[in-house]
């Protein structure tokens, strides 16, 4: 059996419990000194979602730009593709409102709204012919 105030080892030698007492003159530190306050470790939670936001807002915000850029440069006979996967050749464009007729095929005609047409087939492949001849 341990005696009071000590530990036995087991072999007849004792270790006393040492108390350290602390100087008054030595500050303590009460967690409240060069601690950074508790919001700061916290501002990544909400810098990251606020950063993520805006790179949506921003890749939409050009996508729309295409978009837009894509429908105003419709021309007649451009060779188009729909949303539906339909290809054909703008035949008319509405002055006013958003109807594009297309040619389908010799005796095929469709109307589409200009929010349908997926891609300019024409307008790519002009768009590519001169970066091919920079090339060579």
């Amino acid at each position: 059996m341990a005696p009071l105030g000590g530990v036995s080892t087991g072999v007849g030698m004792k270790i006393q419990a040492i108390e350290v007492a602390q100087d008054p003159l030595v500050p303590v530190p009460d967690g409240k000194g060069a601690q950074q306050p508790s919001w700061w470790n916290q501002l990544p939670l909400f810098i990251i979602p606020v950063l993520f936001l805006l790179f949506l807002l921003r890749q939409s915000r050009r996508e729309k730009q295409d978009k837009q850029k894509l429908t105003n440069n419709l021309r007649k006979n451009d060779k188009v593709l729909t949303i539906g996967g339909i290809y054909g050749t703008v035949l008319t464009i509405a002055d006013e409102g958003d109807e594009v007729s297309l040619k389908i095929d010799d005796n095929a005609k469709i109307r589409v709204t200009r929010a349908s047409i997926l891609r300019n087939i024409t307008r790519e492949e002009e768009s590519r012919l001169p970066a091919e001849k920079t090339d060579k």
